[in-house]
């Protein structure tokens, strides 16, 4: 697991730094020119017709912009990339569909059976639209939840201690909640956290007025939480509900 940490850190150095460098981005995509392919392969497959070229070409822009786009203090390059091209994926994928339901809507004639056989045709073509969005809603989510195992790793966290630590009770919820308030407003200590990589327990301590023992206690909690929240995880943000 350290080994891909430091794989996945020096991947994040090296996007964050290509930014302001044509050269630097070209070879990141030439780099990643197989992974861009499987996309447009898996993607052209499930739109009928021959479209790798075009996919392949949507994924290519799609991961120069999340280059150019990309924070490094939001979290791992990768996932966010993969996301990035996922969503301009299935973009297209909605425009074939809505095309080719446009297509049916005009060429339908007056019989009845022409009616019924493009209605059917519209129906499983919007069927297929939404399963398809639904497996590719299911894998972003497994993404996400793979990438948060890792940058949980980097605090020393694992899923099972996570769930250990997290409040049972509507009450230690609030306070857990009051913490993560807190923290987020404070840019001193979210730069902490996120920049020297270190839980400065007093100082939350001092701005939330509760005892040390009760904020160390929250700190696996804590840490999920903010890793959620100041990072790309648009599913799993759906998780971290208002009490």
């Amino acid at each position: 697991m350290t080994s891909e940490i430091e794989l996945a850190a020096d991947l994040d150095s090296r996007a964050a730094a290509a930014k302001g460098s044509e050269q630097e981005i070209e070879k990141l995509i030439v780099d990643f020119k197989p992974f861009l392919h499987s996309r447009a392969s898996k993607y052209a497959t499930g739109s009928g017709g021959d479209r790798h070229d075009e996919f392949f070409s949507i994924a290519m822009v799609a991961f120069y912009e999340s280059i150019q786009n990309y924070d490094i203090a939001r979290g791992h390059f990768f996932p966010y990339a993969q996301r990035v091209v996922r969503a301009r994926m299935i973009d297209n994928l909605r425009g074939i569909y809505k095309n080719e339901r446009n297509t049916v809507s005009l060429d339908q004639h007056s019989e009845d059976d022409d009616e019924q056989s493009q209605a059917e045709s519209t129906v499983v073509t919007e069927l297929s639209m939404r399963s398809h969005e639904r497996e590719r809603s299911n894998e972003a989510l497994v993404d996400e939840i793979e990438q948060f195992k890792t940058e949980l790793q980097t605090w020393g966290i694992t899923m099972e201690s996570l769930a250990k630590n997290s409040p049972k009770h509507k009450k230690l919820r609030v306070t857990y909640k009051k913490i993560v308030e807190s923290i987020a407003e404070n840019t001193d200590i979210t730069q902490t956290i996120q920049l020297k990589r270190y839980f400065p327990v007093k100082s939350i301590a001092e701005i939330t007025r509760l005892p040390q023992k009760n904020v160390e206690r929250a700190r696996t909690y804590v840490l999920a939480t903010l890793i959620i929240r100041f990072g790309d995880y648009e599913l799993l943000a759906g998780y971290v509900t208002d009490e």
